[in-house]
């Protein structure tokens, strides 16, 4: 089936814009699930394509926000899932079940930092655990926070239009700025400092420079590995870039598309629980675990980790081949499984994003490419040549480029814009900049 083709089985005449129009109506933001997302109501979706409502079919270049690193509806997973809903119920009384215990038994092999952990539903559920339980360990409030941790108001206090003002005021963000960290930390007391690794525009120097700061100012690290755990390296990122945070959380690939997300890390903090309350209802539910544990079993051998990396790089490779080859300033860099697409023109790179919509490609400006293990070299392969097509149609479509920035000041942008990174974070880190 071609890209875009209809599925005979789902197309409906009117059934995509009746679809859009009810959700709209009553469930759906027009900027947040459309205006920045991808403009389409979904149908279903299996390994690396997706289908819309009136069965136009797109190749998905983000593994569902990372969320399934071997594809939507891996079919061992699936198997095992439904298996153990039926022989267990699906839920159970009590939030411990034997899939729980072995599920902190196997993170605890995969992370060496893990020693305990606790589980919860979605990313934003577990970066806020985390710091509830450095606030509770270390009888401090102030946490100082670089990257995105999650949609809860202590994170959102640095988006004066995003969050409530004023809701937590013991959440700072120092914008990846070691210097501002420093300086943060001169005069008070600080319970945590939590960082999103940003691992196309930091490199691991960075992060152990930061580890060193926090530790002599007596603050708990908290790395948020929701994105990079299980799509970086075996390990996550920390044991890659030999940290040992006191936390990290997990989330996007641990249950392959099942909603489920931990906090792991040093025992005494994680015991700091017993200080509050993170219990709920669904640590009763039994299918995310067995999700959870089918998906390491088939990650294991590291077959799926390594197809992420190989279809990443020819992504890479083929798409600044394409921004080479039409003279556009726009730069595909950095970690293969999960890598950036910088424009020197921001316009220039919606309108290309638009176009690789439009051709049935999924992926928007300022997302990150997070290609999955479902996807084929003939994926890949079409992708690519929509991206030439794309690109000269959005290069008409732009009528003034003007001046072109370099590349460190196209990431600078890029970065504040995104991440909050301050200028002088980037002018610092980010080697990138320079052509290798």
């Amino acid at each position: 089936m071609s890209i875009n083709a209809p599925d005979p089985v789902l197309r409906t005449a009117d059934l995509h814009n009746s679809a859009m129009h009810r959700a709209l109506l009553l469930t759906a933001s027009a900027n947040w699930d459309f205006n920045r997302r991808f403009p389409a109501v979904y149908a279903r979706a299996s390994g690396a394509h997706v289908w819309d409502a009136d069965g136009n079919r797109y190749v998905d270049l983000t593994s569902c926000s990372g969320a399934a690193p071997l594809g939507a509806g891996y079919e061992p997973v699936v198997t095992d899932v439904v298996k153990e809903m039926r022989r267990t119920g699906g839920i159970l009384p009590g939030p411990l079940s034997l899939h729980r215990v072995e599920l902190a038994e196997r993170l605890a092999e995969i992370f060496p930092v893990a020693e305990r952990s606790i589980f919860f539903r979605t990313g934003s559920c577990a970066t806020t655990a985390a710091v509830r339980l450095a606030r509770a360990y270390t009888g401090v409030n102030l946490v100082l926070t670089s990257g995105y941790h999650g949609w809860h108001d202590w994170h959102l206090q640095d988006r004066p239009t995003m969050g409530l003002p004023n809701r937590d005021r013991d959440s700072i963000e120092f914008g990846y700025d070691l210097d501002r960290l420093q300086e943060l930390t001169k005069a008070r007391r600080v319970a945590a400092v939590i960082v999103t690794p940003e691992v196309n525009f930091f490199p691991p120097e960075y992060h152990q420079e930061l580890h060193q700061l926090v530790g002599e100012r007596g603050a708990l690290l908290i790395l948020d590995e929701v994105m990079t755990g299980f799509r970086y390296a075996d390990g996550g990122y920390h044991t890659a870039a030999n940290l040992t945070p006191d936390l990290i959380t997990l989330s996007k690939g641990l249950a392959n598309g099942t909603a489920l997300s931990a906090v792991a890390g040093r025992a005494d903090v994680l015991k700091a629980a017993d200080k509050t309350y993170l219990g709920n209802t669904f640590q009763r539910e039994v299918t995310p675990f067995a999700a959870a544990l089918s998906t390491l079993n088939a990650c294991r051998d590291g077959v799926a980790l390594a197809r992420m990396q190989q279809v990443g790089k020819q992504l890479l490779t083929g798409l600044n081949d394409v921004f080479t080859n039409q003279g556009v300033e726009a730069w595909a860099f950095a970690w293969p499984t999960m890598f950036d697409v910088v424009f020197a023109h921001d316009q220039l790179g919606s309108m290309f994003f638009q176009e690789m919509w439009s051709r049935g490609f999924l992926m928007q400006y300022g997302g990150r490419f997070m290609p999955s293990a479902a996807l084929t070299d003939a994926d890949v392969q079409s992708a690519l040549e929509a991206a030439g097509e794309a690109l000269a149609t959005a290069v008409i479509r732009m009528e003034n480029t003007g001046d072109q920035p370099d590349r460190s000041a196209a990431a600078v942008r890029f970065a504040g814009e995104h991440f909050l990174a301050t200028p002088n974070s980037l002018c610092r880190w980010f080697t990138a900049a320079k052509p290798s």
